[in-house]
């Protein structure tokens, strides 16, 4: 059975506590067992040790102590992007199949630093949001888009930019493909509306509505989904996310195996570039703030 090591920047979160769950209630449950983990401070009063004790995974006393124990590694901190260069830094360079969590950097080049260290050390390394996993997504990709190339694609949903950004960048990568140019924002922080130029046809937007809340046992908040336009028609879809946390950590699982990364460079590389971009245009409204040019990486390399 294959170790896993989780290096966290907190460990009390929602996906190390989903990762963890689904890891040992997968089809890849009798390949892996999650064994070690570290986390470099507390977070809602509960401290790295405790989580450890109440998982029943042993703590570690840095990330290079996980790495060398563990088969496998999956870097979380996915709140806090700043802290992924420091902590992935051991792994990347191990040579070990490793699972880097959204989003992937604080900014372009540091995504592109990241990326460059992993091919020096032929290390095998994706990342991805977990909605590049949403079933509807999945069908178009693989299904109309091929016979009916977008012309331009809305996504809308919900919560802040720096966390939930790369949820809504994905999809439109995915959808609408790889080449933007240049990125336009209006908005007050809780209307947040970006326009994505493309230098042929194509031409995206990514409007976010922040504020969320209950009234009685009813909860307002925008959901997560996209209008899409093709030369005969368009069409809407509501994105289903019910399941895509379990087919992430399934497809994390088979990468681990050896099987081929889900999320190539060149889109992780595409959607650090559109996520530069959004941020430096949110500090300078009512302009275009062109992308940063992307670097020519190969692939990610299959276990």
């Amino acid at each position: 059975m294959r170790k896993i090591g989780f290096i966290d920047h907190y460990l009390n979160n929602f996906h190390a506590n989903c990762y963890l769950e689904m890891i040992r209630e997968t089809r890849h449950a009798k390949d892996f067992e999650v064994c070690y983990a570290y986390g470099e401070v507390p977070y809602e009063g509960v401290d790295s040790a405790e989580w450890c004790e109440r998982n029943g995974v042993q703590l570690l006393d840095s990330p290079a102590e996980v790495v060398a124990k563990s088969d496998n590694v999956i870097v979380l901190s996915p709140n806090n992007p700043e802290r992924h260069m420091a902590l992935s830094e051991e792994a990347l360079k191990s040579g070990k199949s490793i699972y880097i969590d959204k989003t992937f950097a604080p900014d372009y080049k540091t995504a592109e630093k990241m990326i460059a260290v992993a091919l020096e050390y032929d290390t095998p390394m994706f990342t991805t949001s977990a909605f590049r996993f949403v079933p509807e997504i999945q069908d178009y990709v693989n299904g109309l888009k091929r016979e009916r190339p977008p012309r331009s694609i809305a996504i809308r949903g919900a919560r802040s930019f720096e966390v939930y950004g790369v949820h809504h960048i994905e999809p439109l990568v995915m959808m609408l493909g790889q080449g933007a140019q240049s990125v336009y924002y209006i908005g007050d922080g809780d209307f947040m509306s970006f326009l994505v130029s493309y230098p042929d046809v194509r031409f995206g937007s990514i409007t976010q509505y922040r504020v969320t809340c209950n009234i009685g046992d009813k909860p307002y908040a925008h959901p997560f989904e996209a209008s899409i336009m093709f030369d005969e028609g368009a069409f809407s879809m509501e994105f289903s996310t019910d399941n895509m946390f379990k087919s992430l950590v399934d497809s994390i699982c088979s990468f681990f195996l050896g099987g081929a990364s889900p999320a190539p460079y060149e889109d992780t590389l595409e959607i650090m570039a559109l996520i530069d971009a959004a941020t430096r245009a949110r500090s300078n409204p009512g302009n275009w703030i062109d992308l940063p040019q992307r670097a020519d990486l190969p692939k990610s390399k299959p276990a």
